[in-house]
């Protein structure tokens, strides 16, 4: 059961990293030069915001039974999260030396959290 919120601890992440690329999405189409009410109708923005607000309640569940700094650990996958998701959906380009650095920042949790 203890690897079931461990795997929720990487959702998190996973939703974490996905709410800001689709924030990016909608910020893209933000005009500001209309009314605030028109802005919130991007699809995009909503989406994340649903995002953002779903993350915390799951968060709530796995900290409830692992510790705090084994969870906050976990943040730190959010950056190899956004590293996928900027090259597959924003199309950026990915260096050798951010793909070095991810694979640290995954060997630092796994090696934390033995």
């Amino acid at each position: 059961m203890f690897y079931l919120y461990i795997s929720l601890a990487v959702v998190i992440q996973f939703l974490v990293a996905l709410a800001q690329v689709i924030l990016k999405l909608g910020a893209r189409q933000v005009d500001f030069r209309k009314p605030l009410v028109y802005n919130l109708k991007n699809k995009y923005l909503l989406i994340s915001i649903f995002l953002f607000m779903l993350v915390p309640v799951f968060s709530i569940i796995v900290m409830r039974v692992i510790d705090f700094s084994n969870f906050y650990s976990f943040t730190a996958l959010s950056y190899f999260f956004i590293m996928l998701f900027s090259w597959k959906v924003l199309k950026e380009d990915i260096d050798r030396l951010r793909i070095i650095g991810n694979l640290l920042v995954i060997a630092g949790v796994v090696i934390f959290n033995l």
